[in-house]
């Protein structure tokens, strides 16, 4: 009882820090800490700062300033207080550790002539610690392991809550550049098919999930018109002021002189779409070239770079014999930690890239109606039966969706890759602890011997995944590549006169290739008495692609303000057509980057398959040499203790797979932008490693 009262404070330091980090995750705690924050930091004191103020809109954060401020205050008081209460814990236990440090005394570096005398300091402390029976020592350590600690933990709060706006603004600004084309194209063809442009506006507001950050910016003009009463022109402006794109900016600084001066709005939109779709081919090309550098920097860096200390290191152990704690921290902390930095670096960089979407939020619709659709009801029910045929109902939908997966598993594995980790998981973990069961009865488990159910079990994983996530990636390739030709199609003949259900009957008996299937089951909808609408959208929801989503949501939206949506068809297929051209030259110019990561993964490979069987094999035995052979033995090689050779064996067999598989998924952010991706290069790589070391080791 009395060691957990002695360690309570630390316990509540950490608590504090960990409460921090849920705070944003829960309203209630939410609105506790802002009520808290505000009692202890009056909001006269929190005069406005225009920049930071700035900053937070750009960011799209929600919090007002003087709010933002005081929880500011509170978190860096709180995390400064309970990183000190941790330091003086981490001091305390590492001088009792190192059996005290001895005599304490402050240094005099002769530096400052004029610094204080501090060494009262000192023999206060010693004196405190005398009267309350503490080694001086650990006293002084404690002090100063909290003040230091304490010290860093507020200063990285105040640095975290302050530059993580600006992080996140420019995260979308890089976000908002690259769905510029797609976003211009979205508000030409509706403008084109004749829609008013406060609906266009309203239209691409409702589809954030859809378009992004810029339909969020779109949202806030959206929001001061209709809230606030103001009018088109001076909504649009505010939106110029506090987007944190230039192009954006520029865009509806531009829009807002056209609407002031009562332009030709269609034929600014048209100028607009040609000069972004020709921008977008070189942003992409930016983006190509940074991860070349990146490419260059990481087989540097990761493989270069671990290899020298790897080798280094070993070598310093064959001489010293006091290397294998190194080696072990490159191998378990440093390399993993070097290749995680990388994949953050890249799913960052690779962000405007991957055109996202958000089934849960998407909106395909545009009317207000559909709005209302996540809205739910206040629990009341006007007959007494309701409730239970509402639970029935209930009930009905989620048996009915897993009969339909159990009705055709297969396919509902390759709709959704991810429900084959639900399976495959469980599996290993069982398979693996059976097998483990009569070693470990036997007292026969080993190191080796998990290692190797280990690693077959996650390549069985990622296999499993591996299969099922390519045969669905290439069949929505083959179905999005169709899609230009099945929108020309419609276009052709809506501009003859052709109504839209017809166009979708005579589309129907035509070759579409890959699309023939999907388009009968369009038109069998729409013969069972489905609007053109809800089937477009049952469509959209079966294929989950962000092209196919698009082009869904332009055409559903067009046909609410005209029949003819022939010019609009036109617009939503040469803008599919060039993002699939964008796509190819993408992935042509990322197979160079993929082939320097295998590159680099063989080179690692290679160097560890050279110091575990070539070089260790002809070291001598550190206890065969001995008295006059060590004398005469030249160059100073000690060899290695025979005890120790497995283990350093060990190490570089788990530096091989764990490099195998990080540099597998940096290969997949670096050839697909997703991790996803990067499961079939990990599986390659980790299946090389294992077999080439298992059948030489």
């Amino acid at each position: 009882m009395a060691a957990f009262l002695w360690y309570l404070p630390a316990v509540a330091a950490f608590l504090l820090l960990c409460l921090f980090v849920v705070v944003p995750y829960s309203g209630r705690l939410d609105r506790l800490f802002s009520r808290v924050a505000f009692a202890l930091s009056p909001g006269v004191d929190l005069e406005p700062d225009g920049y930071r103020e700035l900053l937070l809109r750009r960011a799209a954060i929600g919090t007002p300033y003087r709010e933002y401020a005081a929880r500011t205050r509170l978190y860096v008081a709180g995390s400064a207080l309970a990183c000190g209460v941790l330091g003086g814990y981490a001091a305390r236990i590492g001088a009792r550790l190192l059996g005290g440090a001895g005599p304490v005394s402050l240094p005099q570096l002769g530096l400052f002539t004029n610094a204080p005398d501090l060494s009262w300091l000192l023999e206060a402390l010693r004196g405190v610690a005398a009267a309350v029976g503490v080694d001086g020592a650990v006293a002084v350590a404690v002090v100063l392991g909290a003040v230091v600690l304490g010290a860093v933990g507020g200063a990285v709060t105040h640095l975290v809550r302050w530059r993580g706006p600006s992080i996140r603004a420019d995260t979308r600004r890089r976000q908002i550049n690259a769905g510029m084309p797609r976003t211009v194209a979205f508000v030409y063809a509706l403008t084109r098919g004749g829609m008013s442009f406060p609906d266009v506006m309203r239209a691409l507001s409702r589809n954030e999930a859809v378009f992004g950050e810029s339909a969020t910016e779109v949202r806030a003009a959206v929001r001061s018109i209709d809230l606030f009463n103001a009018d088109f022109v001076t909504a649009v402006q505010t939106v110029s002021l506090r987007t944190p794109s230039e192009q954006f900016e520029q865009f509806t600084e531009n829009l807002g002189s056209i609407l002031r001066s009562g332009g030709d709005v269609s034929q600014f939109l048209r100028d607009q779409y040609e000069r972004y779709r020709e921008e977008a081919e070189e942003q992409q090309q930016e983006i190509l070239d940074l991860l070349a550098t990146t490419a260059e920097v990481y087989v540097t860096v990761v493989v270069a770079g671990m290899l020298f200390l790897i080798t280094i290191l070993f070598i310093i152990g064959v001489v010293t014999g006091q290397a294998l704690f190194a080696l072990r921290v490159i191998t378990y902390v440093l390399l993993p930690a070097v290749n995680l930095i990388f994949i953050a670096y890249l799913y960052d960089v690779t962000g405007p890239l991957r055109i996202s979407r958000d089934s849960e939020r998407a909106l395909v619709g545009g009317t207000e109606s559909d709005s209302l659709r996540g809205v739910r009801s206040d629990g009341g029910y006007l007959r007494p039966n309701s409730r239970r045929n509402h639970g029935r109902l209930r009930a009905y939908e989620a048996v009915r969706s897993l009969r339909t997966k159990l009705a055709s598993p297969l396919q509902a594995l390759i709709d959704r890759p991810a429900l084959m980790i639900y399976v495959t998981v469980p599996v290993a973990v069982v398979a693996t602890l059976y097998r483990l069961r009569e070693p470990a009865a036997a007292g026969e488990l080993g190191v080796r011997l998990v290692d190797d159910y280990v690693v077959q079990a996650l390549l069985f994983v990622m296999g499993a995944f591996t299969v099922v996530y390519e045969l669905k990636k290439r069949r929505l390739r083959r179905l999005e590549g169709a899609v230009p030709d099945l929108l020309d199609r419609l276009a052709s003949l809506n501009e003859a006169g052709t109504a839209v259900v017809s166009s979708f009957d005579r589309v129907r008996r035509s070759d579409l290739g890959p699309l023939d299937d999907e388009v009968e089951r369009i038109w069998q909808d729409i013969r069972w008495g489905a609007t053109v609408e809800q089937a477009l959208e049952r469509f959209e929801s079966r294929v989950q692609t962000a092209s196919v989503t698009r082009v869904v949501t332009l055409i559903t939206n067009s046909m609410r303000a005209s029949n003819q949506i022939g010019p609009v068809l036109r617009i939503a297929a040469e803008q599919a057509r060039a993002d699939r051209l964008l796509e190819r030259q993408r992935r042509q110019e990322m197979l160079t980057y993929l082939v320097v990561i295998y590159i680099s993964f063989v080179v690692f490979l290679v160097v560890i398959m050279a110091i575990d069987f070539v070089l260790i094999p002809n070291l001598p035995d550190s206890g065969a040499i001995s008295g006059d052979a060590a004398e005469r033995a030249p160059g100073v090689v000690g060899g290695v203790e025979s005890s120790d050779v497995d283990t350093y064996r060990l190490v570089f067999f788990h530096s091989a797979l764990i490099q195998s598989l990080l540099s597998g998924l940096v290969g997949g952010m670096m050839g697909g932008g997703s991790l996803k991706d990067g499961a079939k290069h990990a599986t390659v790589m980790l299946s090389i490693t294992y077999l080439v070391l298992t059948l030489l080791g």
